[in-house]
């Protein structure tokens, strides 16, 4: 005799419900949680059945991650830039409008954004246009030759946004909801000097040791800028950062007027 109908057989005599039959009284006690509640009189028993948990066979949707090497959708072959474009398969997709250039380009984003590996980044944007270069996709047919028009333009934009330390801060200061606009000045009259005097010397001057000299001390207070700039940055001072930005933009007219001046003489 199983424990169960033991069990049973135990508990009918007192009980105001019918014993079920072994088998069933197999399965209830195996899949049941039985309760026992006493009264002078009356023993009554109750059950409350469990319900079967079930394996989930849904998988979960696979996430393209630009920071490691991913793998083709299509063909599961390695994918040979961090865009997802593949000829192995020629499979080509299109990308969130979100995804940040960093990512784009299969650099970190955190934990600083405008700390940049220029190598690294020159290697990654090389690697992408090769694999997603609209004359590559010529042959595979108008829809993919369009996304790969849109994924180059992209992938090269976000190069020369990366690649230059101004425009790298003016995209994080957009990220972080603080554009810069073409109207922005800077406060400080004392540097506002400086820039007004560097622009009279390229306008009047025709000694080439002067400018070049002026050059060299711009490229230092540029550095300089780049440096502070960085660390505005990992502080998350983003007005700083933009009073920062406009100096440093400032700086860079001053330094093409004398690359142009001494190209003219």
């Amino acid at each position: 005799m199983t424990v169960a109908s033991r069990f049973w057989r135990l508990l009918s005599p007192s009980l105001c419900i019918s014993s079920p039959s072994p088998p069933a009284a197999r399965n209830v006690f195996n899949r049941s949680i039985f309760s026992i509640s006493r009264s002078p009189t009356l023993i009554t028993t109750s059950f409350i059945r469990i319900p079967r948990t079930r394996r989930s066979i849904h998988q979960p949707t696979p996430v393209y991650d630009t920071t490691v090497p991913s793998i083709c959708p299509s063909c599961s072959k390695p994918l040979l830039s961090s865009v997802p474009a593949c000829t192995k398969c020629w499979t080509i997709f299109s990308l969130p409008g979100d995804l940040s250039y960093h990512h784009l380009l299969g650099l970190p984003y955190e934990p600083n954004p405008f700390v940049v590996d220029i190598p690294t980044l020159k290697k990654h944007f090389r690697e992408a246009q090769s694999v997603c270069h609209p004359d590559s996709w010529v042959s595979k047919g108008n829809d993919k030759q369009q996304v790969a028009e849109a994924l180059s333009a992209r992938v090269n934009h976000a190069y020369q946004t990366l690649l230059n330390p101004l425009s790298r801060a003016e995209y994080i200061l957009g990220h972080n909801h603080l554009p810069m606009s073409e109207s922005d000045q800077v406060d400080d009259m004392e540097f506002m000097a400086d820039i007004m005097e560097a622009r009279e010397i390229i306008e009047d001057t025709e000694d080439i040791d002067e400018v070049t000299r002026m050059m060299e001390d711009t490229d230092s207070r540029m550095k300089q800028t780049v440096k502070e700039i960085e660390s505005l940055v990992e502080k998350h001072s983003w007005s700083e950062l933009k009073a920062a930005a406009i100096r440093l933009r400032y700086l860079e007219g001053i330094e093409r007027a004398a690359k142009q001046w001494l190209d003219n003489h």
